[in-house]
């Protein structure tokens, strides 16, 4: 099987050497997408968990769209939240982006995040 690298203008670009997504087969991998103003590298609503959520799973639903999948066809989510303790509002926001059948999801806390940055998430899903 070979890889195809998915990229598009409605996500932030990568921040180092990785991909917004790869395509291998039938399986999307979704790189861990930030709430970065696009075309920078500024974050966006700084410490505000909740709406950090919603963008970055709105930057995600791009890729998985760029890609030819959707939100409903994500099997697998990691998501790093700079505090567990914010974990309600992120919490919220992605029940709404996941209302039915949720996929399976990990939440980690990381210790050090850019100023102001409250989530990172990654998936990976079907075509």
């Amino acid at each position: 099987m070979t890889k195809e690298i998915i990229r598009t203008d409605k996500a932030p670009m990568p921040a180092g050497s990785y991909s917004q997504a790869v395509r291998c087969g039938d399986t999307l991998y979704v790189a861990g997408t930030c709430p970065f103003e696009l075309g920078s590298k500024r974050v966006l609503h700084p410490g505000d968990t909740a709406a950090q959520t919603k963008l970055v799973l709105e930057y995600m639903q791009a890729i998985l769209e760029a890609a030819g999948s959707s939100m409903e066809r994500v099997l697998k989510v990691t998501a790093f939240l700079d505090n567990l303790d914010n974990f309600a509002a992120y919490d919220r926001e992605y029940a709404r982006f996941f209302p039915v059948d949720p996929p399976a999801r990990s939440t980690v806390e990381i210790g050090k995040f850019p100023p102001g940055m409250c989530v990172e998430i990654e998936c990976v899903a079907t075509l």
